[in-house]
């Protein structure tokens, strides 16, 4: 938003929070809510300060962070960097929108990341956290892996035998199902390739008996997974990979 709609919506900022005169305020709710003809209906909008910062920091980029999301965009002339927190936003009147024009549009795939990233503060899936600390240690050789397969892979989702907490001598049965890009699933080389993902996948989850026993690993096509295959898993959060290459993500859970 502009300066001058800025310096308004500052004042209906909770005094607790961290927020300047420099940061920039991007506009977070849905398009429909901000244009809707009845301010009665949508009376308030939330905002998000974005704080330039000098460079992104590597896990705080594409939506690797809960908490913290940087990002770059183009300002003019120049290519700036902004950092947004989970907690510095708050609501204001809509009606403020009138006071100005916006001083900038965020390209749509920014968009898109600070939406789905705001969206996870509330919909990511939880897994016990027993389960967690079983294979947690390994987090970088997994993300290695994904970045490694980014262009096959579109998501990961997990089933497991039960979310409750296990004790040490209890495993988790845990299914992992792979949905690739149906443009990849295209390529002749998809049926080596499948294969090829199946072994790593299965290699990895399988790294961690006898506390999570992986019963199979299953690679499919978007356009053969269907939304019965989806509500039986949990989505496994790692959408930051599919950013990298512009790849959209399908949805977390069932519709």
């Amino acid at each position: 938003m502009g300066p001058a709609t800025a310096s308004l919506a500052r004042q209906h900022a909770p005094t607790v929070l961290d927020v300047r005169c420099g940061d920039l305020l991007v506009v977070a709710s849905h398009d429909c809510d901000v244009l809707n003809p009845s301010i009665e209906k949508e009376p308030f909008v939330e905002v998000l300060a974005a704080r330039q910062v000098g460079e992104v920091g590597p896990m705080q980029m594409l939506g690797r962070n809960p908490r913290t999301l940087e990002f770059t965009i183009v300002d003019g002339d120049h290519l700036i960097a902004l950092s947004c927190s989970a907690h510095r936003r708050w609501s204001i009147p809509r009606e403020l929108l009138l006071e100005g024009e916006p001083r900038l549009a965020l390209p749509y795939r920014e968009r898109r990341l600070v939406a789905e990233w705001l969206a996870k503060r509330y919909i990511r899936a939880a897994f016990p956290s027993a389960f967690d600390e079983r294979w947690r240690g390994s987090l970088r050789a997994w993300q290695k892996l994904l970045q490694r397969w980014s262009e096959w892979v579109q998501g990961v989702y997990l089933r497991l035998s039960t979310l409750t907490e296990l004790g040490d001598d209890d495993p988790y049965q845990c299914d992992v199902l792979v949905a690739v890009p149906q443009g990849a699933a295209a390529n002749d080389d998809w049926p080596r390739k499948r294969l090829v993902l199946e072994g790593d996948v299965e290699e990895f989850w399988s790294q961690f008996k006898p506390g999570i026993a992986c019963s199979g690993v299953e690679i499919l096509s978007t356009d053969e997974i269907t939304l019965a295959d989806i509500e039986r898993y949990q989505r496994f959060d790692a959408d930051w990979i599919s950013y990298g290459d512009e790849t959209a993500s399908p949805p977390m859970v069932a519709d």
